[in-house]
């Protein structure tokens, strides 16, 4: 099985036959849209500023605020740094044979027993902590000294933040909720049996066609 990540799984979990179609067979390319590269740009634009202290361009100005914040926050910091972990749940190197699982946190900052992990938004604001409650288990394998993430959403087209902690004794619950999904990846992989799994994303959403996918239809036109 190839190695994991949320968005990955998230993938599968959508859809088994677009995952497999996606990373597999690769006959779904990856296509940027207006949104992907407004939040691609939006990223650079604030790692730039917080690494080098690059100027922000007047599109990006205005989340100048977001990443003030952080570097007012004492302890060690890093932005858009690359995490991985093997089965055995020990950090290694991103691109290492034995990573299992992997991710990229947009802003880090470790200080004694606790950290924060933020993720940048530029979309719309959804309920879904499920990305972040990985990063934070993320930390703790690779800083055992912390106990305590603070993990956080920066909402930039709302000016809002939501927010949510997790505890080292959080730790078995964390794995044990992505566990359980990877366990129906590994499943797949094992059988080769990737089952579609039909909703409104077949609607022309979905970058498959008729020819892979029976449950493919092209997108209605807007009236």
């Amino acid at each position: 099985m190839r190695t994991w990540s949320f968005s990955s799984l998230n993938t599968y979990t959508t859809c088994p036959r677009q995952y497999h179609l996606t990373y597999n067979a690769k006959v779904i390319p990856y296509a940027e849209t207006e949104a992907t590269l407004w939040g691609s740009r939006v990223h650079e634009a604030l790692e730039n500023y917080a690494k080098h202290g690059t100027p922000l361009a007047d599109p990006y100005e205005q989340f100048k605020p977001f990443a003030d914040q952080v570097l007012l926050l004492p302890g060690e910091k890093f932005f858009e740094r690359q995490f991985a972990l093997t089965r055995n749940l020990q950090p290694t190197l991103f691109d290492d044979p034995d990573a299992w699982c992997r991710g990229v946190i947009d802003v880090g900052v470790v200080d004694g027993e606790r950290a924060l992990v933020a993720d940048y938004k530029t979309g719309k604001i959804r309920a879904d902590s499920d990305q972040l409650k990985l990063f934070a288990a993320f930390i703790m394998h690779t800083y055992p000294g912390v106990n305590s993430v603070k993990t956080a959403y920066a909402w930039l087209a709302h000016n809002k933040v939501t927010a949510e902690t997790y505890r080292r004794s959080d730790l078995p619950d964390i794995w044990k909720h992505f566990l359980t999904k990877v366990s129906r990846l590994e499943q797949s992989y094992e059988k080769d049996r990737w089952v579609p799994r039909p909703s409104g994303l077949c609607a022309g959403w979905c970058g498959a066609s008729k020819e892979h996918c029976e449950y493919w239809t092209p997108r209605k036109e807007k009236l």
